[in-house]
């Protein structure tokens, strides 16, 4: 793991199918709660850089896994418990990237709320014509509805 770039990790970061996320989890949770608790962990939010920084400290600290386990681990960190989304400051990219929506979908939400303004709640962003018929519902952890500045 060490030396792995961060551009390699940011390229691998979306790309744990669905299916794997939770062999993936527990993976996660084999590793890390050998030395600490599970919640120590998952209360902290990072970039993918900053995840592969603890993880490789964890590394240096004794943590066993091959370099492939430590690399799903740094994406399913990252992915899962990530900084979140400043949804009513966010560009088109980081609402795709946080919904996992497409560009010129999160493109409508940023004119809309250019439009008709900040998004106090979840359900105010779910309820916006372009998320329409769009499931969000799991990536509600991600987003932060603080009032834009």
């Amino acid at each position: 793991m060490k030396g792995t770039s961060s551009c390699l990790l940011i390229a691998l970061f979306w790309c744990i199918p669905a299916p794997a996320q939770d062999e993936v989890k527990a993976l996660v949770e084999r590793t890390c709660s050998k030395c600490h608790s599970l919640a120590s962990t998952l209360r902290q939010r990072n970039t993918a850089d900053n995840w592969s920084a603890i993880v490789d400290d964890m590394i240096g600290r004794g943590a066993e896994g091959s370099d492939a386990d430590f690399e799903k681990i740094v994406k399913y960190l990252a992915r899962n418990f990530g900084p979140k989304v400043k949804v009513n400051k966010a560009t088109a990219q980081e609402l795709a990237g946080a919904l996992e929506i497409p560009i010129p979908t999160a493109e409508a939400l940023v004119e809309y709320r250019a439009t008709h303004g900040s998004f106090k709640s979840f359900e105010d962003l779910k309820s916006a014509p372009p998320l329409e018929g769009k499931n969000i519902d799991d990536k509600k952890d991600r987003l932060d509805f603080a009032a834009a500045q």
